[in-house]
């Protein structure tokens, strides 16, 4: 069995190779929702700034917000690991398939 290495020479418009590939994005995330995520950290951060250092009350109101958020992100992050830890992930066939697809079009 000989193994040929695919440049992106070989990867041309129309061919099977070109077909299996894709872009991926940075993050799952649209577009839309990044803007949105961005505007609204802009407006806590200016009122933060600005207004929460002169009222005591929205000064902890808005620190006990980002504390609350801080843990929330940490205990997701932990129950993530510990549910990958903790369940099998089976193989499928359609993986299987696709890598065994991935390898046959690579020696061609």
């Amino acid at each position: 069995m000989s193994t040929q290495k695919v440049t992106p020479l070989d990867i041309s418009p129309g061919t099977q190779l070109e077909s299996t590939l894709s872009p991926y994005r940075a993050s799952p995330l649209s577009t839309r929702q990044i803007i949105i995520a961005i505007v609204s950290l802009s407006i806590f951060s200016f009122f933060y700034l600005v207004y929460a250092q002169h009222h005591a009350l929205l000064f902890y109101a808005m620190t006990g917000f980002i504390a609350i958020y801080i843990v929330f992100v940490y205990t997701s992050g932990i129950g993530a690991v510990l549910y990958m830890v903790l369940n099998d992930y089976e193989i499928g066939e359609n993986e299987m398939k696709s890598s065994r697809n991935i390898e046959e079009e690579s020696t061609i």
